[in-house]
């Protein structure tokens, strides 16, 4: 594979004596903000700052890639870096040879697209995904001015590698890939790290580490080893449409093949391994889609099979305490929550007598387009075995009003955070209005002290489109339930706070943050050019 490029990550110079002449203390305080990427060059810019300026690995990744397997054991072999390890992040996305059919897992009927073009070097699926990388890329641009971030990212764009490159690059990783899961390398590191790494608390299993082009959402190893201008289809993990935002429905996993299965090769050897292997001290497990319209196939929990079982067990081991599991539950309207009726959801996180922090999300389309069709929250949240409750979050439901603030009722007096986001409701209620006015009138919150209050956390989508884009509401809600404030929630738009109200942000681009204002103020604070 190709090597670094020193366009990409120049080696920090330090001009001046005055950053080695600071008191360790102050030294170690400053670089405490630097990401390890920074860190690394600053240790090279001279003798002293290597020796005073650690390392922080306190999260390793891995996925069906060799370059992150080989970092991982790196790591865990090192006697002092493997004690830092707190978390591995597990990137379940993988790089395909074609493109597939998600109706039935086979290649497309016209195999044109799948052969070397003379014209590029590379086949026309491939030609087709790279321009659409940069076409997106431009549309989520859109009106803003260039910030460090878009420049950074044109700057690739310009040094684009040929496309005949690019796809010898990607056949190579796609190759290696094939090797690993093959040889089934990444679990066998997985197991070497819950043995080597003695501080590991955290496995979060994501099939959004990619990012978008240019922009992955995790520097991991081997993304971060990809040569400069290397434009490439963008993989995602699990079961998910090819058109961004738009969910799909998932099989019956009792009925589906072994090669669906596998679409969550890293989130089954995670439950498989988590539950079999006893000595290990992983107490937090998240599969999170980062906001991707896509999630673990909730089918799973539909009727006992092994996977559902492995995690059972997961859940009954002593100390468990944090969950965060996103689910993909089909079109709206269409799925029945067989997946969540069953009760087998229920008895099996009912077993985690430990827990304080659990977050449920599902892939919708826009949850206020659910209709009246409602998930039974008492019946596959046990929230009154949980008496040490301290976060509990929501996002894509649709619930009854009455059942949410009923749950949120029954919740321990330990509860301390709260975040419901894009939450649909029956067409008889009053959607995020009548939430929080009843939040406010029927919970006893606001006769507690003010540091026994639980912080409300609301989040709403923004564009459907451009996946990992949402507004954010926080003071804004303790301000309403709190204080008197002015509700946050606007009329028939459900799932959109009123303007002025909450910041807006993207999860693939912090630099995106901006208050929910109308163009004109954003024009004035600089963020977006005037038409």
């Amino acid at each position: 594979m190709a090597a670094q490029s020193p366009e990409r990550h120049s080696p920090l110079t330090v001009r001046s004596p005055g950053l080695v002449q600071l008191p360790t203390e102050i030294l170690l305080w400053v670089t405490s903000f630097l990401p390890n990427r920074d860190l690394k060059s600053l240790r090279l810019a001279s003798k002293q700052l290597g020796e005073t300026t650690p390392l922080l690995f306190s999260r390793v990744f891995l996925s069906a890639n060799s370059l992150d397997i080989k970092v991982l054991r790196s790591v865990a072999d090192h006697p002092d870096l493997r004690e830092q390890v707190t978390e591995i992040i597990w990137d379940d996305a993988r790089f395909v040879s074609a493109p597939t059919s998600w109706e039935d897992y086979e290649p497309y009927a016209d195999r044109s697209g799948l052969h070397i073009t003379d014209e590029e070097g590379c086949p026309k699926w491939f030609l087709q995904e790279c321009r659409n990388n940069i076409c997106s890329m431009k549309q989520r641009k859109a009106r803003d001015v260039d910030r460090p971030d878009h420049i950074a990212r044109q700057q690739q764009v310009d040094a684009q590698m040929p496309l005949k490159d690019c796809w010898k690059y990607y056949s190579q990783v796609f190759n290696d890939q094939q090797a690993v899961i093959e040889s089934r390398d990444d679990e066998k590191a997985f197991l070497y790290g819950l043995e080597r790494f003695p501080h590991l608390r955290r496995v979060t299993v994501t099939p959004a580490a990619h990012g978008l082009i240019f922009n992955p959402l995790y520097q991991t190893p081997t993304i971060r080893a990809f040569p400069y201008g290397f434009n490439y289809p963008i993989p995602r993990g699990w079961h998910i449409s090819s058109t961004e935002g738009i969910s799909v429905n998932p099989l019956v996993w009792s009925e589906a093949k072994e090669e669906y299965k596998e679409l969550w090769r890293g989130a089954r050897i995670t439950l498989r391994v988590l539950s079999t292997v006893k000595d290990h001290n992983v107490s937090e497990l998240c599969f999170d889609s980062n906001r991707l319209a896509t999630g673990i196939n909730y089918m799973i929990f539909a009727q006992s099979c092994e996977e559902y079982n492995y995690f059972a067990a997961i859940m009954n081991r002593p100390g468990f305490r944090h969950l965060h599991l996103s689910f993909l539950v089909g079109f709206n309207g269409v799925y029945d929550y067989k997946g969540f009726t069953s009760g087998c959801f229920s008895r099996a996180v009912s077993l985690a007598k430990d827990l304080t922090h659990i977050h449920l999300t599902v892939a919708l389309e826009g949850g206020d387009s659910a209709g009246d069709a409602v998930v039974p929250l008492k019946e596959i949240l046990p929230i009154q075995q949980w008496p040490n409750l301290y976060h509990f979050g929501l996002s894509n439901f649709s619930v009854n009003t009455s059942d949410l603030i009923g749950l949120l009722i029954s919740a321990s007096f330990s509860l301390r955070s709260v975040e419901v986001g894009s939450l649909g409701f029956p067409s008889d209620e009053g959607g995020w209005s009548e939430l929080l006015e009843r939040m406010r009138d029927e919970l006893d919150w606001i006769k507690r002290d003010r540091s026994l209050r639980p912080a409300v956390r609301i989040t709403m989508e923004i564009d459907q489109m451009q996946p990992g884009r949402f507004a954010l509401l926080t003071d804004e809600v303790t301000n309403f339930l709190y204080d008197s404030g002015e509700i946050p929630s606007q009329g028939s738009l459900l799932n959109f706070p009123k303007l002025g109200m909450g910041t807006l942000h993207d999860i693939f681009e912090p630099e995106y943050t901006r208050p929910h204002v109308g163009m004109e103020e954003l024009r004035e604070l600089g963020i977006c050019r005037p038409w």
